[in-house]
């Protein structure tokens, strides 16, 4: 047989004719059923079992060409049953399968289970009770897009088993809307005459928007510790120095700097040489962490520190005021 990956390593075939027989002694182990499932001359056989504690799951595929005409694999990836898909961990997977022959291929998935948990914390949220693994694909001489789908369900108390042992309660945070940062922010800003331009603010949930800067926010609360995730894009025509020391995550009612945070950045895009400044077109990420003792974090207001973590030449800084963060509401599992 003769296969084309674009990821060489995104799979492992396995010529074989017999059923994938998978046999796993990790406890933290949750195995899925599935039929057999064919469609036109392309028939497919699942394992699907997920490893718990890493939140990853592995499928053992089978794929078998019954037809007279070669089969153009396009792609295979995982759907939740809302229809949130995901691609395998290393990437698209296409090759071709000659009439008669099947291929057998382990491919693992980090699957995102939760659009809105994994806006707001960066977090893949719970493994689903059930799963497809979709496949698309051509027959030899004709353009048309065939899918076949491998539905896959875990048994019941299997779940429920998993879900009282693994899920861990999470808090993710939001910014906060509702308040008067737009407004303030734009008369600083025209204040400060950076461009001949009217000063451009905007706040969502998880992003801010400044005059030409991009910041995008996940974060969330789990055992005791807040961890958060900054990526800033310059798209402005002028440089922004970022000042680790003075970004911080604090409580409201304790907004004073701590020394027990965890601080580190990288700047993903834009020369290397001044790595806390960025230039336009520069991208910069930065990682936090802290300990924390937040007795009831569903319920707490938290504050970003902004103000003179940003500073523009003269020096003067980018942010008028701080930031709120308004705990989200987030579902975890079914």
């Amino acid at each position: 047989m003769k296969f084309s990956f674009p990821v060489i390593l995104t799979v492992i075939l396995l010529c074989s004719c017999h059923h994938i027989d998978k046999k796993s002694k990790n406890p933290n182990e949750l195995t899925y059923n599935a039929d057999d499932v064919k469609s036109g001359p392309l028939s497919a056989t699942l394992n699907l079992s997920a490893d718990m504690s890493r939140m990853e799951l592995t499928s053992e595929l089978k794929l078998s060409n019954t037809g007279s005409d070669p089969i153009e694999i396009q792609d295979i990836v995982i759907s939740t049953d809302a229809g949130l898909r995901s691609l395998p961990e290393n990437g698209s997977i296409s090759f071709s399968l000659k009439p008669g022959s099947d291929s057998t291929m382990s491919i693992k998935f980090q699957p995102i289970n939760d659009l809105k948990f994994y806006q707001v914390t960066g977090l893949q949220g719970d493994l689903k009770p059930a799963y497809s693994i979709l496949i698309s694909y051509k027959i030899a001489g004709n353009d048309n897009i065939l899918n076949l789908a491998v539905k896959s369900q875990a048994d019941k108390k299997s779940y429920l088993d998993y879900t009282r042992k693994f899920t861990k309660p999470v808090t993710g945070y939001s910014f906060n809307t509702k308040t008067s940062f737009n407004e303030s922010e734009k008369k600083y800003l025209e204040a400060l005459k950076l461009t001949n331009q009217p000063g451009f603010v905007y706040i969502s949930d998880q992003e801010i928007a400044v005059s030409g800067l991009n910041f995008r926010l996940n974060s969330y609360y789990l055992q005791d510790t807040l961890r958060a995730e900054l990526s800033v894009v310059n798209h402005a025509g002028f440089p922004v120095k970022f000042i680790p020391d003075a970004f911080d995550i604090t409580a409201v009612e304790n907004q004073n700097p701590t020394e027990n945070k965890i601080i580190s950045f990288e700047k993903t895009s834009g020369s290397q040489q001044d790595k806390d400044t960025m230039e336009k077109g520069d991208r910069l990420s930065i990682h936090f962490r802290k300990y924390m003792q937040i007795k009831t974090p569903e319920n707490e207001t938290l504050v970003v520190h902004l103000l003179r973590a940003f500073v523009l030449s003269g020096p003067k800084n980018l942010f008028n005021e701080d930031v709120q963060l308004l705990p989200a509401a987030l579902k975890q599992h079914d």
